[in-house]
């Protein structure tokens, strides 16, 4: 029996998807500027992309704390964590086998320190997902548990001792202030990094019966967005160096804007089952996820050598990015469609696959 698909979460998992390879796409844009229109392009988009990453943490914790299964300490760890942590080392051991050629000693010092090191920056948020996961038993008995009263008490302290904290230090001058508003170490609540806030976030707004009006959810959106996109201009400009503050994950604009975001999706399509497209991508978002680092640089490689040309203009990015993100989708269809190796490098079973992730499941007419 097939288990009905959500269209919001899976168009929230695509659309972080994309929103992750945008990021690292323009990231040099943005760090390393060379043309005032495409940072401003850039910066337009990720202010919108920077959303991805708390997407993807809450559509895990929404998922993981809504199954009764997840209870089971034994799923947890014979089923449910296998699917991440297994690709999370096939991707890390392939790069570290590609980086051997080139450079044994910086292989062998990826491998040495991979407990603590992620081989590719991207792959950090992985190292944050694993621990989520093994506490995920204990999450969901306390979810299950939790009245309304404690569900914001719970987010509530995160909001403000965690994201709260952070952002106002972020505007604060070097100097006393800000050390005033620095915990001690023995003192704060940042469990996993203070990811762990978006994990029970999406389980607390998946149980959310009354949500906000959509005009209330579309104005905060805006206002959100503008903030976000405005401030970073604004921080860069006076300090002449790339400034994340507004877009940190850790700050309150990208939450409130992820919470918003998650909110319109449920608002709009939580009753709208999705269809084999929509099915398709989100099957393969987690592969492309772990492919797209090294997909960016060999599409950079290309580009200048097929081209002798940097990225400078705004074209130039919205086309190798469009690049990017085909080499990953038919690059990890192809990967799904092999019984070998589909579990390893995208996380889903071959059986799995070959219905909803495929090729041959993309083309095949039910």
């Amino acid at each position: 029996m097939t288990v009905k698909r959500r269209f919001d979460y899976d168009l929230m998992r695509v659309l972080s998807m994309f929103g992750v390879i945008y990021l690292h796409t323009a990231a040099g844009a943005l760090r390393h500027p060379e043309n005032a229109a495409v940072w401003h392009f850039s910066n337009l988009i990720t202010a919108l992309a920077t959303t991805a990453v708390p997407l993807f943490f809450m559509l895990s914790g929404a998922l993981l704390l809504s199954r009764p299964e997840t209870a089971d300490p034994g799923v947890v760890l014979k089923k449910r964590l296998p699917k991440i942590l297994l690709p999370l080392l096939a991707w890390s051991g392939l790069i570290i086998l590609l980086t051997a050629r080139d450079d044994p000693a910086g292989a062998a010092s990826l491998l040495g320190n991979l407990l603590h090191n992620p081989v590719v920056v991207p792959y950090w948020f992985l190292y944050a997902l694993v621990p989520m996961y093994l506490l995920a038993p204990l999450l969901k008995k306390m979810a299950d548990g939790l009245t309304p009263v404690l569900w914001r008490y719970l987010l509530g302290l995160w909001f403000v001792l965690v994201l709260g904290l952070r952002t106002l230090r972020a505007f604060l001058p070097e100097g006393v202030w800000r050390t005033a508003l620095t915990e001690h170490g023995s003192f704060n609540l940042i469990f996993v990094g203070g990811y762990l806030g978006y994990f029970l976030l999406g389980a607390a707004l998946e149980r959310m019966e009354h949500l906000p009006s959509r005009r209330t959810l579309w104005a905060a959106a805006g206002v959100l967005y503008i903030l976000i996109a405005a401030g970073t201009a604004w921080r860069t400009d006076s300090s002449g160096v790339y400034d994340e503050t507004f877009k940190s994950y850790l700050n309150l604009f990208a939450a409130l804007l992820s919470v918003v975001l998650f909110l319109l999706a449920r608002s709009y399509l939580s009753q709208r089952e999705s269809g084999r497209v929509m099915t398709y991508f989100s099957g393969i978002s987690f592969g492309v996820y772990l492919a797209h680092p090294k997909a960016i640089n060999l599409m950079q490689h290309l580009w200048y050598v097929l081209l002798h040309d940097t990225v400078d203009t705004i074209p130039d990015q919205v086309l190798l990015y469009l690049a990017i993100l085909a080499g990953c989708v038919v690059g990890v269809s192809i990967a799904a469609s092999i019984p070998v190796v589909c579990y390893l490098l995208t996380g889903q079973r071959f059986s799995a696959a070959r219905r909803e992730s495929s090729l041959l499941a993309l083309l095949h007419r039910s």
